[in-house]
């Protein structure tokens, strides 16, 4: 039976709502319906586009996108045809897998698996997300599984191993806190679980005026999910103001969506009207629950959370040459465990617009021997470039320094910023550069930088030495792409 879901990728191909009998005509049927003329076209009225061999028509219809290919495919038979086949609509949805996939798994074609998961394949293209849940926030990674045909997410976890401390040669009073964190997903309790859609109730494919459930296990203690899409415009009025836009301004992005902590989310939660109005780079999940023998079980002074998640675009966490330290890196913050990082590096003179740009102190102009100094910056003898500033931006948080904000800074980690080479185990050839922490009391009260260091050990690790606190904790950088094959 034909599926009504079909009138949301209708959505997609024509931009406007259409009827789900229009939509499953269009979309979801074997045969899609044309008009014959009363009479046939004379040869010079025919189009010259169709004249073309075959494997012409197919090549043009590789360049243009899922919404167009449909579109066509309602003009003629010829083209209704050609938008049926497979290998157009495998390489629409391998554009959106970081992974190819051969076969369309559980699905009796390709284009019956982009129409099942129309239009959130922007979560697995993405990839990456994090969300803006007070103080703590979250950090998962989505994916399509192809053999059970669902798009799904997953935290980012880390694990604290055995801790161990020693004192540092250069000074006996600076404790060094080890650590060796594991790093995985959390695949007991997944944030994101997207199933068929067109074989779900009515009420799951009402994407634009309302939200998806999401059955996950979680239900059995009769705690719900939900996801709903955003919409990418900011009301006029709150377009100056930081707290109501995600991602946060630390982070470099030219999509924000609006949020409201202060009130309700039914306060300010705008839904998108049509489909053009979908924002690709952002969504929310709510989660509540019911109430039993008239007490709630989802959370003390809370039956339900709403958190929106915004994603990173890929050049602020790739490497290059130039930036060898950008990332999502995992850091040590003691008994407040492991928190994930955007490692941040951009050119000189240009810092995070909220970050307190005063010098920790003043520059020292040493270099290190055998490395080649420019006016910018300085590479060293395995080909790392050191110059700009480097930022560590709390993706995931704690109720001291929450998600969003700056842990530490250095304005300059070139021959500007340098302090010394270490020439002390364990950090022996290390670059040692200004930065300065950021510190704040409970709730992000009276939060103010503090002058320390960063030890560049390597591209996939690097320490922060805490002057005012004699502590020095561990950074690694990591394997987005590894965990994904998980």
């Amino acid at each position: 039976m034909e599926g009504p879901e079909a009138s949301t990728i209708t959505d997609a191909q024509t931009g406007q709502q259409e009827t789900d009998s229009t939509a499953t005509d269009i979309l979801n049927s074997s045969n899609v319906p044309i008009t014959e003329p009363k009479e046939k076209q004379a040869p010079a009225q025919e189009s010259k586009f169709l004249s073309l061999p075959p494997e012409i028509i197919d090549q043009i219809l590789s360049y243009v996108s899922a919404r167009d290919l449909a579109c066509a495919s309602t003009t003629c038979r010829t083209l209704a045809n050609h938008g049926y086949n497979e290998l157009l609509w495998a390489d629409i949805v391998n554009a959106n897998l970081p992974t190819k996939i051969d076969t369309p798994g559980p699905f009796p074609s390709f284009r019956s698996l982009y129409v099942a998961h129309h239009p959130y394949w922007f979560l697995p293209r993405n990839k990456l997300w994090f969300s803006d849940s007070a103080h703590m926030g979250n950090l998962i990674l989505t994916r399509y599984d192809n053999r059970r045909g669902v798009i799904e997410g997953y935290r980012v976890v880390a694990e604290k191993r055995s801790v161990q401390f020693q004192t540092w040669e250069y000074d006996s009073d600076v404790v060094i806190q080890s650590f060796t964190p594991r790093v995985r997903l959390w695949l007991d309790d997944p944030v994101i679980l997207l199933k068929n859609t067109t074989c779900a109730p009515l009420s799951r494919r009402q994407y634009l005026h309302g939200e998806i459930r999401m059955p996950m296990p979680l239900e059995s203690q009769h705690v719900y999910n939900s996801l709903s899409l955003c919409t990418e415009e900011i009301p006029p009025a709150e377009r100056t103001s930081p707290d109501k836009q995600w991602p946060p301004l630390t982070i470099p992005s030219g999509n924000r969506v609006y949020r409201n902590g202060a009130v309700h989310w039914q306060e300010w939660d705008s839904r998108p009207q049509n489909i053009r109005q979908v924002s690709e780079s952002a969504f929310r999940v709510r989660r509540w629950a019911h109430f039993r023998m008239g007490l709630p079980i989802f959370a003390a002074g809370s039956s339900e959370t709403m958190s929106t998640y915004a994603t990173l675009e890929p050049e602020l966490y790739t490497p290059t040459k130039e930036k060898p330290y950008q990332g999502i890196w995992v850091g040590d913050y003691s008994d407040h465990g492991c928190e994930f990082l955007l490692f941040l590096q951009r050119d000189k003179g240009s810092v995070s617009s909220s970050s307190n740009t005063e010098q920790a102190g003043e520059e020292s102009q040493n270099h290190a021997p055998g490395n080649e100094a420019t006016e910018d910056g300085e590479t060293q003898a395995d080909g790392l470039i050191q110059k700009g500033s480097l930022e560590a931006i709390k993706l995931t948080g704690d109720p001291n320094v929450p998600r969003g904000e700056i842990s530490w800074i250095s304005e300059d980690i070139g021959p500007g910023g340098l302090v010394r080479i270490a020439e002390e185990e364990p950090f022996r050839g290390a670059r040692m550069v200004r930065s300065r922490g950021h510190v704040a009391h409970i709730g992000f009260i009276d939060d103010k930088f503090l002058s320390s260091q960063l030890i560049l050990i390597s591209r996939d690790c690097v320490a922060h030495y805490w002057e005012d606190l004699d502590h020095i904790s561990y950074f690694y950088r990591v394997d987005i792409d590894e965990l994904l094959r998980i």
